[in-house]
């Protein structure tokens, strides 16, 4: 997202929009050192899928169950259960290190040292369907983007499905890596990167008790493209579009594709959402 001002607020406005309710968010920064423990700490996270699952997840799906947990903690008056809940989840190259890895044993020593579970756990979809297995939604649970530019994708996607009925809530997740991890051919990170994870609990308009009112508005005077840095995520993006506005007066950011957001605080909300947290340095691995 861009915080730019409006390009030409002369021009005629000829705008459709998708409006939804923020009810709940969450966010998690963890450093990749980090991340291996959570593999045997199933009993913590959401849905306690199981050691043995966690074990193939992706780093970004269990950043992922970690921020959800959080998530579902700020609810402040939290659904009885997420039955009808869907789930639309934007990473960022997702499996990159594992598949590497896959690649060079393959190569090596041929298709028998290749696992067969780094497909099902590092492909697009694979983080969507596991975080709709750990909060037991049977709505739509879909992967979008996969690269730098998926944000604006998952956003239409998530207020889109809001606006069909029967859906009571989607679970709009944006993940990747801060600073974007560098691996070498054998999978094996060259920097101490952090995995990063923003969710955000969506309902429809009209619902109860939310922080705040989202729009997502198809306006043809905004940017269909815009630059967005391989080491800026989504959780920065979205952390920039918190602080650039004034609470009181609602905040306007682009999205790509001829998008914008609009949104508007709850009044029985405080003027910022604290999202921002401290991440430290990071230091390359010695060789």
């Amino acid at each position: 997202m861009s915080t730019n001002s409006y390009p030409d607020q002369s021009r005629p406005m000829n705008c459709g929009s998708l409006e939804c309710t923020l009810t709940s968010y969450a966010t998690a920064r963890i450093l990749n050192d980090d991340i291996v423990p959570l593999r045997k700490q199933s009993d913590t996270l959401p849905g306690n899928l199981g050691n043995s699952v966690l074990r193939h997840s992706d780093e970004q799906t269990l950043t992922a169950l970690v921020a959800i947990k959080d998530a579902f903690a700020r609810f402040e008056s939290p659904p009885e259960h997420f039955q009808n809940w869907g789930v639309v989840f934007s990473s960022r190259y997702l499996g990159r290190t594992a598949f590497a890895q896959s690649l060079n044993k393959f190569a090596v020593d041929g298709p028998w040292n290749v696992s067969v579970q780094v497909v099902p756990n590092r492909s697009l979809h694979s983080p969507a369907s596991m975080l709709g297995l750990a909060m037991g939604c049977h709505g739509p649970c879909v992967g979008v983007g996969g690269g730098l530019d998926g944000e604006t994708d998952a956003w239409l996607t998530a207020t889109s499905l809001l606006d069909q009925h029967g859906i009571p809530g989607i679970w709009l997740v944006f993940s990747g890596w801060e600073p974007d991890e560098r691996i070498d051919t054998m999978g094996t990170p060259l920097i101490q990167a952090s995995c990063t994870a923003l969710v955000l609990a969506l309902q429809p308009a009209t619902a109860a008790n939310g922080l705040a009112q989202m729009k997502i508005v198809y306006d043809p005077a905004a940017p269909v493209a815009l630059e967005v840095p391989a080491t800026v995520t989504a959780m920065t993006l979205f952390e920039n579009f918190m602080a650039a506005g004034n609470p009181e007066q609602g905040m306007t950011a682009f999205l790509g594709g001829g998008l914008r957001a609009e949104m508007e605080w709850s009044a029985a909300f405080e003027q910022t959402i604290p999202l921002r947290t401290p991440i430290s340095t990071p230091q390359k691995k010695a060789a």
